[in-house]
Protein backbone atom coordinates (compact mmCIF):
# COMPACT_ATOMS: atom_id res chain seq x y z
CA UNK A 1 0.00 0.00 0.00
CA UNK A 2 1.41 3.31 -0.76
CA UNK A 3 2.38 5.28 1.72
CA UNK A 4 -0.23 8.41 1.09
CA UNK A 5 -3.03 5.71 0.96
CA UNK A 6 -2.20 5.16 4.37
CA UNK A 7 -2.12 8.82 5.83
CA UNK A 8 -5.51 9.48 3.64
CA UNK A 9 -7.17 5.95 5.21
CA UNK A 10 -5.69 7.01 8.62
CA UNK A 11 -6.70 10.60 9.19
CA UNK A 12 -10.03 9.65 7.29
CA UNK A 13 -10.88 7.24 10.24
CA UNK A 14 -10.16 9.81 12.61
CA UNK A 15 -12.24 12.27 10.94
CA UNK A 16 -14.64 9.80 11.08
CA UNK A 17 -14.27 8.96 14.66
CA UNK A 18 -14.78 12.94 15.43
CA UNK A 19 -17.65 13.28 13.45
CA UNK A 20 -19.10 10.22 15.50
CA UNK A 21 -18.30 11.50 18.69
CA UNK A 22 -19.91 15.08 17.74
CA UNK A 23 -22.67 13.49 16.68
CA UNK A 24 -22.98 11.96 19.77
CA UNK A 25 -22.82 14.83 21.70
CA UNK A 26 -25.53 16.59 20.00
CA UNK A 27 -27.83 13.89 20.35
CA UNK A 28 -27.25 13.96 24.08
CA UNK A 29 -27.81 17.53 24.23
CA UNK A 30 -30.70 17.88 22.50
CA UNK A 31 -31.95 14.97 24.97
CA UNK A 32 -30.59 16.87 27.75
CA UNK A 33 -32.41 19.88 26.07
CA UNK A 34 -35.59 18.09 25.74
CA UNK A 35 -35.64 16.59 29.81
CA UNK A 36 -34.93 20.02 30.72
CA UNK A 37 -38.11 21.84 27.96
CA UNK A 38 -40.33 18.58 29.63
CA UNK A 39 -39.52 19.86 33.05
CA UNK A 40 -40.26 23.42 32.74
CA UNK A 41 -43.28 23.07 30.15
CA UNK A 42 -45.17 20.39 32.37
CA UNK A 43 -43.63 19.49 35.81
CA UNK A 44 -43.22 23.02 36.67
CA UNK A 45 -46.15 23.86 35.31
CA UNK A 46 -48.28 21.21 37.73
CA UNK A 47 -46.33 22.63 40.40
CA UNK A 48 -47.58 26.24 39.79
CA UNK A 49 -51.56 25.15 39.64
CA UNK A 50 -51.18 22.85 42.18
CA UNK A 51 -49.49 25.92 44.27
CA UNK A 52 -52.47 28.15 43.03
CA UNK A 53 -55.01 25.58 44.14
CA UNK A 54 -54.00 25.28 47.53
CA UNK A 55 -53.97 29.04 47.60
CA UNK A 56 -57.47 29.36 45.92
CA UNK A 57 -58.82 26.53 48.66
CA UNK A 58 -57.26 28.63 51.62
CA UNK A 59 -59.60 31.76 49.66
CA UNK A 60 -62.97 29.47 49.72
CA UNK A 61 -62.63 28.66 53.05
CA UNK A 62 -61.84 32.65 53.99
CA UNK A 63 -64.65 34.07 52.79
CA UNK A 64 -66.86 31.19 53.14
CA UNK A 65 -66.45 31.85 57.22
CA UNK A 66 -67.06 35.56 56.44
CA UNK A 67 -69.68 35.27 54.53
CA UNK A 68 -71.80 32.94 57.17
CA UNK A 69 -70.61 34.80 59.82
CA UNK A 70 -71.39 38.21 58.81
CA UNK A 71 -73.95 37.47 55.95
CA UNK A 72 -72.32 39.69 53.69
CA UNK A 73 -73.32 38.96 49.88
CA UNK A 74 -70.16 41.08 49.32
CA UNK A 75 -67.93 38.29 50.66
CA UNK A 76 -70.17 35.27 48.52
CA UNK A 77 -69.17 37.27 45.79
CA UNK A 78 -65.86 37.12 46.10
CA UNK A 79 -66.13 33.33 47.37
CA UNK A 80 -67.59 32.76 43.75
CA UNK A 81 -64.24 34.33 41.66
CA UNK A 82 -62.41 31.90 44.18
CA UNK A 83 -65.09 29.13 43.78
CA UNK A 84 -64.49 29.95 39.40
CA UNK A 85 -60.61 30.16 39.97
CA UNK A 86 -60.37 26.40 42.00
CA UNK A 87 -62.74 25.19 38.65
CA UNK A 88 -60.11 27.23 35.97
CA UNK A 89 -57.17 25.80 37.90
CA UNK A 90 -58.13 22.25 38.67
CA UNK A 91 -59.20 22.35 34.96
CA UNK A 92 -55.75 23.24 34.03
CA UNK A 93 -54.04 21.09 35.90
CA UNK A 94 -55.99 17.98 34.79
CA UNK A 95 -54.77 18.85 31.32
CA UNK A 96 -50.51 18.89 32.89
CA UNK A 97 -50.53 16.24 35.28
CA UNK A 98 -48.39 13.25 33.52
CA UNK A 99 -47.43 11.38 36.39
CA UNK A 100 -49.81 8.26 37.07
CA UNK A 101 -49.41 8.86 41.24
CA UNK A 102 -50.31 12.80 40.59
CA UNK A 103 -53.36 11.39 38.10
CA UNK A 104 -54.73 9.55 40.94
CA UNK A 105 -53.80 11.78 43.44
CA UNK A 106 -55.86 14.56 41.24
CA UNK A 107 -58.83 11.91 40.80
CA UNK A 108 -59.29 11.71 44.70
CA UNK A 109 -59.43 15.22 44.77
CA UNK A 110 -61.97 15.98 42.47
CA UNK A 111 -64.72 14.00 44.59
CA UNK A 112 -63.75 16.28 47.87
CA UNK A 113 -64.13 19.57 45.52
CA UNK A 114 -67.40 18.49 44.12
CA UNK A 115 -69.04 17.67 47.55
CA UNK A 116 -66.97 21.31 49.11
CA UNK A 117 -68.68 22.69 45.97
CA UNK A 118 -72.25 21.52 46.56
CA UNK A 119 -72.83 22.21 50.13
CA UNK A 120 -71.63 25.37 49.25
CA UNK A 121 -74.03 26.25 46.76
CA UNK A 122 -76.76 24.47 49.06
CA UNK A 123 -75.54 26.97 52.33
CA UNK A 124 -75.56 30.15 49.81
CA UNK A 125 -78.80 29.61 48.32
CA UNK A 126 -82.05 32.51 49.13
CA UNK A 127 -81.36 35.91 51.15
CA UNK A 128 -78.56 36.24 53.08
CA UNK A 129 -80.80 36.02 56.10
CA UNK A 130 -81.24 32.74 55.35
CA UNK A 131 -77.68 31.91 55.51
CA UNK A 132 -75.93 30.10 58.54
CA UNK A 133 -74.06 32.36 61.03
CA UNK A 134 -71.38 29.81 61.23
CA UNK A 135 -69.10 27.47 59.00
CA UNK A 136 -71.71 24.42 59.09
CA UNK A 137 -69.36 21.45 60.94
CA UNK A 138 -70.01 19.16 57.32
CA UNK A 139 -68.63 22.14 55.10
CA UNK A 140 -65.59 22.75 57.79
CA UNK A 141 -64.61 18.66 57.41
CA UNK A 142 -65.55 18.61 54.23
CA UNK A 143 -63.08 21.99 53.44
CA UNK A 144 -60.35 20.26 55.67
CA UNK A 145 -60.70 16.79 53.82
CA UNK A 146 -60.25 19.38 50.04
CA UNK A 147 -57.10 21.03 52.11
CA UNK A 148 -55.67 17.84 52.71
CA UNK A 149 -55.94 16.24 49.40
CA UNK A 150 -54.49 19.34 47.02
CA UNK A 151 -51.75 19.23 49.51
CA UNK A 152 -51.01 16.10 49.01
CA UNK A 153 -51.13 16.85 45.39
CA UNK A 154 -48.63 18.97 45.36
CA UNK A 155 -45.99 16.49 47.19
CA UNK A 156 -47.04 14.08 44.54
CA UNK A 157 -46.05 16.70 41.83
CA UNK A 158 -43.09 18.00 43.72
CA UNK A 159 -41.76 14.32 44.46
CA UNK A 160 -42.54 13.91 40.37
CA UNK A 161 -40.20 17.23 39.99
CA UNK A 162 -37.33 16.12 41.88
CA UNK A 163 -37.79 12.19 39.89
CA UNK A 164 -37.21 13.96 36.93
CA UNK A 165 -34.28 16.07 37.88
CA UNK A 166 -32.14 13.15 39.33
CA UNK A 167 -33.37 11.20 35.81
CA UNK A 168 -31.84 14.61 34.21
CA UNK A 169 -28.83 14.15 36.68
CA UNK A 170 -28.12 10.71 35.64
CA UNK A 171 -28.76 11.55 31.97
CA UNK A 172 -26.11 14.03 32.39
CA UNK A 173 -23.93 11.59 34.00
CA UNK A 174 -23.91 9.44 31.29
CA UNK A 175 -23.71 11.63 28.34
CA UNK A 176 -20.55 12.76 30.22
CA UNK A 177 -19.42 9.18 30.94
CA UNK A 178 -20.25 8.33 27.10
CA UNK A 179 -18.35 11.62 26.00
CA UNK A 180 -15.45 10.56 28.60
CA UNK A 181 -15.21 6.96 26.93
CA UNK A 182 -15.63 7.83 23.34
CA UNK A 183 -12.82 11.27 23.76
CA UNK A 184 -10.65 8.12 25.70
CA UNK A 185 -11.62 6.20 22.43
CA UNK A 186 -10.72 8.42 20.16
CA UNK A 187 -7.48 8.96 21.09
CA UNK A 188 -6.23 5.43 22.11
CA UNK A 189 -7.77 4.75 18.21
CA UNK A 190 -5.54 7.99 17.00
CA UNK A 191 -2.87 7.25 18.84
CA UNK A 192 -2.54 3.87 17.33
CA UNK A 193 -3.12 5.07 14.02
CA UNK A 194 -0.43 7.73 14.04
CA UNK A 195 2.26 5.50 15.48
CA UNK A 196 1.51 3.21 12.82
CA UNK A 197 2.15 6.07 10.21
CA UNK A 198 4.57 7.38 11.91
CA UNK A 199 6.49 3.87 11.77
CA UNK A 200 5.75 3.07 8.39
CA UNK A 201 7.36 6.10 7.39
CA UNK A 202 10.25 6.53 10.37
CA UNK A 203 11.45 2.52 9.55
CA UNK A 204 12.65 3.05 6.20
CA UNK A 205 14.03 7.11 6.65
CA UNK A 206 16.34 5.27 9.52
CA UNK A 207 17.38 2.41 6.69
CA UNK A 208 17.91 5.32 4.59
CA UNK A 209 19.68 7.25 6.95
CA UNK A 210 21.85 4.24 8.18
CA UNK A 211 22.69 3.66 4.59
CA UNK A 212 23.87 7.34 3.61
CA UNK A 213 26.06 7.30 6.91
CA UNK A 214 27.48 3.98 5.37
CA UNK A 215 28.22 5.62 2.06
CA UNK A 216 29.56 8.77 3.83
CA UNK A 217 32.15 6.72 6.29
CA UNK A 218 32.52 4.64 2.85
CA UNK A 219 31.01 1.57 3.05
CA UNK A 220 29.41 0.60 0.19
CA UNK A 221 28.09 -3.04 0.96
CA UNK A 222 25.13 -1.80 2.84
CA UNK A 223 21.80 -2.31 1.20
CA UNK A 224 18.27 -1.22 1.94
CA UNK A 225 15.26 -3.69 2.32
CA UNK A 226 12.59 -3.29 -0.55
CA UNK A 227 10.19 -5.05 0.64
CA UNK A 228 8.21 -1.80 2.02
CA UNK A 229 5.87 0.51 1.29
CA UNK A 230 5.94 1.63 -2.51
CA UNK A 231 7.38 4.85 -2.47
CA UNK A 232 10.28 3.67 -0.10
CA UNK A 233 10.60 0.76 -2.02
CA UNK A 234 11.51 2.35 -5.16
CA UNK A 235 13.68 4.89 -3.24
CA UNK A 236 15.47 1.55 -1.72
CA UNK A 237 16.02 -0.10 -5.06
CA UNK A 238 17.41 3.05 -6.43
CA UNK A 239 19.29 3.65 -3.22
CA UNK A 240 21.11 -0.14 -3.51
CA UNK A 241 21.62 0.41 -7.27
CA UNK A 242 23.63 3.40 -6.20
CA UNK A 243 25.64 1.54 -3.34
CA UNK A 244 26.62 -1.32 -5.62
CA UNK A 245 27.90 1.26 -8.53
CA UNK A 246 29.58 3.51 -5.88
CA UNK A 247 30.95 0.24 -4.66
CA UNK A 248 32.47 -1.13 -8.26
CA UNK A 249 33.73 2.32 -8.28
CA UNK A 250 35.25 2.22 -4.90
CA UNK A 251 36.89 -1.23 -5.97
CA UNK A 252 38.25 -0.23 -9.02
CA UNK A 253 39.80 2.69 -7.03
CA UNK A 254 41.48 0.54 -4.53
CA UNK A 255 43.06 -1.54 -6.86
CA UNK A 256 43.61 1.33 -9.38
CA UNK A 257 45.70 2.38 -6.43
CA UNK A 258 47.25 -1.04 -4.97
CA UNK A 259 48.55 -2.24 -8.62
CA UNK A 260 49.99 1.36 -9.25
CA UNK A 261 51.54 1.62 -5.94
CA UNK A 262 52.87 -1.60 -6.46
CA UNK A 263 53.81 -1.07 -9.87
CA UNK A 264 55.56 2.57 -9.37
CA UNK A 265 57.93 0.65 -6.15
CA UNK A 266 60.44 -0.72 -8.21
CA UNK A 267 61.23 1.71 -10.61
CA UNK A 268 60.85 4.35 -7.86
CA UNK A 269 64.06 2.35 -5.44
CA UNK A 270 65.93 1.71 -8.97
CA UNK A 271 65.71 5.47 -9.43
CA UNK A 272 67.10 5.86 -5.65
CA UNK A 273 69.60 3.56 -6.14
CA UNK A 274 70.88 4.94 -9.23
CA UNK A 275 71.29 8.50 -7.27
CA UNK A 276 72.79 6.95 -4.16
CA UNK A 277 75.43 5.48 -6.73
CA UNK A 278 75.47 8.94 -8.81
CA UNK A 279 76.72 10.68 -5.16
CA UNK A 280 78.84 8.15 -4.11
CA UNK A 281 80.96 9.50 -7.21
CA UNK A 282 80.84 5.86 -8.86
CA UNK A 283 80.20 7.28 -12.67
CA UNK A 284 82.80 9.70 -11.88
CA UNK A 285 83.43 13.08 -9.95
CA UNK A 286 80.28 15.89 -9.12
CA UNK A 287 80.49 19.64 -9.09
CA UNK A 288 78.77 20.76 -6.00
CA UNK A 289 75.81 21.95 -7.88
CA UNK A 290 75.32 19.03 -9.44
CA UNK A 291 75.56 17.30 -5.54
CA UNK A 292 73.02 19.91 -4.16
CA UNK A 293 70.75 19.12 -7.14
CA UNK A 294 70.86 15.08 -6.64
CA UNK A 295 70.46 15.19 -3.61
CA UNK A 296 67.40 17.26 -4.15
CA UNK A 297 65.90 14.73 -6.69
CA UNK A 298 66.77 12.24 -3.76
CA UNK A 299 64.88 13.82 -1.17
CA UNK A 300 61.54 14.13 -3.51
CA UNK A 301 62.44 10.28 -4.48
CA UNK A 302 61.88 9.75 -0.57
CA UNK A 303 58.85 11.22 -0.12
CA UNK A 304 57.63 9.75 -3.22
CA UNK A 305 58.25 6.94 -1.75
CA UNK A 306 57.13 7.73 1.55
CA UNK A 307 53.59 8.40 0.05
CA UNK A 308 53.43 5.37 -2.10
CA UNK A 309 53.93 2.87 0.84
CA UNK A 310 51.19 5.17 2.50
CA UNK A 311 49.11 4.66 -0.48
CA UNK A 312 49.56 0.63 -0.36
CA UNK A 313 49.47 0.58 3.76
CA UNK A 314 45.84 2.59 3.15
CA UNK A 315 45.21 -0.08 0.81
CA UNK A 316 45.82 -3.37 2.82
CA UNK A 317 43.71 -1.72 5.49
CA UNK A 318 40.90 -1.27 3.28
CA UNK A 319 41.18 -4.76 2.16
CA UNK A 320 41.51 -6.17 5.59
CA UNK A 321 44.95 -7.63 4.81
CA UNK A 322 46.69 -5.52 7.42
CA UNK A 323 48.25 -7.93 9.72
CA UNK A 324 49.76 -7.36 13.17
CA UNK A 325 52.71 -9.31 15.41
CA UNK A 326 52.19 -8.37 18.77
CA UNK A 327 54.74 -9.16 20.85
CA UNK A 328 56.41 -7.41 24.31
CA UNK A 329 58.23 -4.19 23.08
CA UNK A 330 59.68 -1.46 25.29
CA UNK A 331 57.65 1.42 24.69
CA UNK A 332 60.53 4.04 25.73
CA UNK A 333 63.45 2.18 23.29
CA UNK A 334 60.62 2.76 20.56
CA UNK A 335 60.21 6.41 21.37
CA UNK A 336 64.15 6.80 21.63
CA UNK A 337 64.46 4.77 17.99
CA UNK A 338 61.66 7.06 16.40
CA UNK A 339 63.92 10.03 17.53
CA UNK A 340 66.66 9.00 16.32
CA UNK A 341 65.52 8.20 13.05
CA UNK A 342 63.76 11.43 12.81
CA UNK A 343 67.12 13.61 14.59
CA UNK A 344 68.71 14.32 11.13
CA UNK A 345 65.98 15.58 9.83
CA UNK A 346 65.15 17.86 12.85
CA UNK A 347 68.66 19.46 13.00
CA UNK A 348 68.33 20.13 8.94
CA UNK A 349 65.23 22.00 9.73
CA UNK A 350 67.17 24.16 13.15
CA UNK A 351 64.76 22.17 15.47
CA UNK A 352 65.66 19.92 18.39
CA UNK A 353 63.76 17.31 20.42
CA UNK A 354 63.39 17.04 23.97
CA UNK A 355 62.80 13.52 25.13
CA UNK A 356 60.65 12.52 28.80
CA UNK A 357 60.44 8.84 29.27
CA UNK A 358 61.23 6.17 31.69
CA UNK A 359 63.90 3.76 31.80
CA UNK A 360 61.69 1.04 30.88
CA UNK A 361 57.70 0.66 29.54
CA UNK A 362 56.98 -2.60 28.74
CA UNK A 363 53.99 -2.51 26.56
CA UNK A 364 52.14 -5.32 23.78
CA UNK A 365 52.27 -3.72 20.40
CA UNK A 366 53.41 -4.69 16.80
CA UNK A 367 56.94 -2.85 17.05
CA UNK A 368 57.20 -2.00 13.82
CA UNK A 369 53.63 -0.24 13.46
CA UNK A 370 53.84 1.70 16.46
CA UNK A 371 57.56 3.38 15.27
CA UNK A 372 55.97 3.88 11.97
CA UNK A 373 52.71 6.14 14.42
CA UNK A 374 55.83 7.52 16.39
CA UNK A 375 57.36 8.53 13.24
CA UNK A 376 54.68 10.36 11.59
CA UNK A 377 53.95 12.20 14.57
CA UNK A 378 57.09 13.52 14.56
CA UNK A 379 57.88 14.33 10.86
CA UNK A 380 54.25 16.01 11.47
CA UNK A 381 55.42 17.93 14.20
CA UNK A 382 59.23 18.97 12.00
CA UNK A 383 56.85 19.83 9.21
CA UNK A 384 54.97 22.70 10.87
CA UNK A 385 57.13 23.73 13.59
CA UNK A 386 59.52 27.45 13.13
CA UNK A 387 63.24 26.99 12.88
CA UNK A 388 64.63 27.09 16.35
CA UNK A 389 61.83 25.98 18.52
CA UNK A 390 61.47 22.37 20.39
CA UNK A 391 59.89 19.46 19.84
CA UNK A 392 58.71 17.42 23.41
CA UNK A 393 58.17 13.58 23.18
CA UNK A 394 56.71 12.06 26.65
CA UNK A 395 56.06 8.74 27.15
CA UNK A 396 54.84 6.93 30.42
CA UNK A 397 51.58 5.25 32.17
CA UNK A 398 48.57 7.34 33.22
CA UNK A 399 47.91 8.48 36.65
CA UNK A 400 45.03 10.64 36.12
CA UNK A 401 42.42 11.50 33.56
CA UNK A 402 43.47 13.49 30.41
CA UNK A 403 41.32 15.95 29.12
CA UNK A 404 40.21 14.30 25.50
CA UNK A 405 40.35 10.62 26.81
CA UNK A 406 37.82 8.69 25.13
CA UNK A 407 34.97 7.35 27.64
CA UNK A 408 35.83 3.78 27.17
CA UNK A 409 38.99 4.35 28.93
CA UNK A 410 37.93 6.83 31.75
CA UNK A 411 37.08 3.81 33.83
CA UNK A 412 40.01 2.32 34.02
CA UNK A 413 42.62 4.86 32.99
CA UNK A 414 45.22 3.59 35.27
CA UNK A 415 45.59 0.30 32.82
CA UNK A 416 46.96 2.20 29.80
CA UNK A 417 49.66 4.29 28.77
CA UNK A 418 49.96 7.81 26.86
CA UNK A 419 52.49 9.03 24.48
CA UNK A 420 52.54 12.56 23.36
CA UNK A 421 54.50 14.98 20.92
CA UNK A 422 53.96 18.59 20.93
CA UNK A 423 55.37 21.12 18.45
CA UNK A 424 54.96 25.11 18.86
CA UNK A 425 53.68 25.55 14.89
CA UNK A 426 50.14 26.98 14.03
CA UNK A 427 48.46 24.38 15.53
CA UNK A 428 44.96 22.96 14.49
CA UNK A 429 42.01 24.93 14.29
CA UNK A 430 38.93 23.35 16.38
CA UNK A 431 36.83 22.72 13.25
CA UNK A 432 39.77 20.13 11.76
CA UNK A 433 40.44 18.73 14.98
CA UNK A 434 38.57 15.50 14.62
CA UNK A 435 39.18 15.97 10.38
CA UNK A 436 42.81 15.74 10.32
CA UNK A 437 42.63 11.77 11.09
CA UNK A 438 40.54 11.14 7.97
CA UNK A 439 41.99 10.02 4.59
CA UNK A 440 43.11 13.05 2.89
CA UNK A 441 42.61 15.59 5.25
CA UNK A 442 45.45 18.06 5.77
CA UNK A 443 45.32 21.58 7.97
CA UNK A 444 46.13 23.40 4.85
CA UNK A 445 49.60 25.19 6.00
CA UNK A 446 50.14 28.57 4.31
CA UNK A 447 53.65 28.08 2.70
CA UNK A 448 53.66 24.39 2.36
CA UNK A 449 55.92 22.74 -0.14
CA UNK A 450 53.48 21.21 -2.60
CA UNK A 451 54.42 17.27 -2.39
CA UNK A 452 55.00 17.06 1.11
CA UNK A 453 52.37 14.77 2.01
CA UNK A 454 48.81 13.48 0.82
CA UNK A 455 47.03 13.40 4.57
CA UNK A 456 47.03 9.71 5.02
CA UNK A 457 49.79 9.55 7.44
CA UNK A 458 47.32 10.54 10.63
CA UNK A 459 44.64 8.04 8.87
CA UNK A 460 47.22 5.32 9.00
CA UNK A 461 48.20 6.32 12.49
CA UNK A 462 44.90 5.99 13.64
CA UNK A 463 43.82 3.00 12.23
CA UNK A 464 47.36 1.33 13.43
CA UNK A 465 46.76 2.94 17.28
CA UNK A 466 42.83 1.72 17.10
CA UNK A 467 44.19 -1.56 16.01
CA UNK A 468 45.74 -2.02 19.03
CA UNK A 469 42.42 -1.17 21.43
CA UNK A 470 43.92 2.68 21.88
CA UNK A 471 42.92 6.10 21.10
CA UNK A 472 44.59 8.93 19.23
CA UNK A 473 43.11 13.00 19.55
CA UNK A 474 45.16 16.20 19.15
CA UNK A 475 44.78 19.26 21.42
CA UNK A 476 45.99 22.52 21.75
CA UNK A 477 49.53 23.15 23.22
CA UNK A 478 49.66 25.12 26.56
CA UNK A 479 52.36 26.73 25.10
CA UNK A 480 51.74 27.21 21.64
CA UNK A 481 51.22 24.93 18.90
CA UNK A 482 49.74 21.19 18.77
CA UNK A 483 50.21 18.22 20.92
CA UNK A 484 48.83 14.80 19.86
CA UNK A 485 48.09 12.20 22.34
CA UNK A 486 48.34 8.26 21.44
CA UNK A 487 46.59 6.16 24.47
CA UNK A 488 47.51 2.62 24.31
CA UNK A 489 46.49 -0.03 27.06
CA UNK A 490 48.74 -1.84 29.17
CA UNK A 491 49.13 -5.54 28.97
CA UNK A 492 49.89 -7.23 32.40
CA UNK A 493 49.57 -6.18 36.20
CA UNK A 494 53.38 -4.94 36.81
CA UNK A 495 52.72 -1.99 34.49
CA UNK A 496 50.60 -0.80 36.87
CA UNK A 497 53.22 -0.24 39.44
CA UNK A 498 55.30 2.11 36.97
CA UNK A 499 54.53 5.71 38.80
CA UNK A 500 56.78 8.10 36.16
CA UNK A 501 54.66 10.53 35.59
CA UNK A 502 54.58 12.06 32.41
Amino acid sequence: MRISTKIIAGYALLIGIMASLATCQVVSARKTQSTVTSLSSADFRSGRLSLELIRDREMIEEYARKAFGLGDPDYATRLQVSIDSFNRVLAELRASVRSPEAVQRLAAVLPLWAGCAGQLASNLEGPAETWPRAMPPQLESSLGQLKAGVEDLYQVILRGIDSEVQSSHRTTRRMELASLYATGFALILSSVISVLIVRSITKPLRQLTAGTRAVAEGRFGSQLDVATDYEFAELARDFNSMMQRLGELDTLKKDFLSHVSHELKSPLASMQDNLRLLLDQVPGTLTDKQRRLLNLNLQSAGRLSEMIFNLLDISRMEAGALRYEMKRHDLSELVRTAVAEIEAKAREQRLSIRTNAPESLPLECDHNRILQVLVNLLDNAIKFSPAGATIEVSAGPITEIVAGMPSFARAGYDGYTMVSVADHGPGVPDSLKGKIFEKFQQTGKAGKMAGEGVGLGLAIARTIVEAHRGAIWVQDNPGGGSRFIVLLPLQSKELRAISAPI
